[in-house]
């Protein structure tokens, strides 16, 4: 009898750790851009640009099967509570504040530009651990005229789906 709950429980175990690897995802947060420009009033294209992310990541992986993303919601709240603000120039130093509390292996955010009707944008994939850049997986030195902006996401996508769905 004792063998037969030996073998049982290792069974149960062997099957329930299989179904955690199998199913391992990715932890990833979209954060808002910083804003190089120092205006408030462009503030709103830092979070356009992340919610634009995170609606074309999701798109991406519609399952969750390869990265799940931290919904923007609790990002925002999270934000708002810290009282962190992408104008300011310490933004990518306090955001790993934001991030400590997230649970994330991978942090998706980046920088704008906007000058002479030109928006200049980067984004990057951030491993949480070294809290460094992907050196491979960016979207750099993205121009775009202002109306065009948010055509800028494709590209980006573009550029980190490798390091994303493996």
């Amino acid at each position: 009898m004792k063998k037969v709950i030996t073998l049982c429980f290792i069974a149960f175990t062997l099957c329930f750790s299989f179904q955690f690897s199998a199913f391992a995802q990715t932890r990833i947060a979209v954060l808002p851009f910083q804003n190089q420009e120092g205006k408030i009033d462009l503030n709103v294209w830092s979070y356009q640009l992340q919610d634009s992310l995170q609606k074309a990541l999701l798109a991406l992986d519609t399952k969750q099967e390869h990265f799940q993303l931290v919904p923007a919601d609790s990002i925002e709240n999270l934000l708002a509570e810290l009282n962190l603000d992408p104008t300011n120039p310490q933004y990518p130093s306090d955001m790993w504040k934001a991030v400590a509390s997230l649970n994330v292996e991978k942090v998706v955010s980046g920088n704008f530009y906007i000058r002479a009707g030109k928006l200049l944008i980067n984004a990057y994939i951030y491993d949480v651990r070294t809290k460094l850049p992907d050196s491979k997986y960016q979207a750099k030195n993205i121009f775009k005229d202002v109306e065009e902006g948010m055509s800028a996401i494709e590209i980006i996508v573009a550029k980190l789906k490798p390091l994303l769905i493996k």
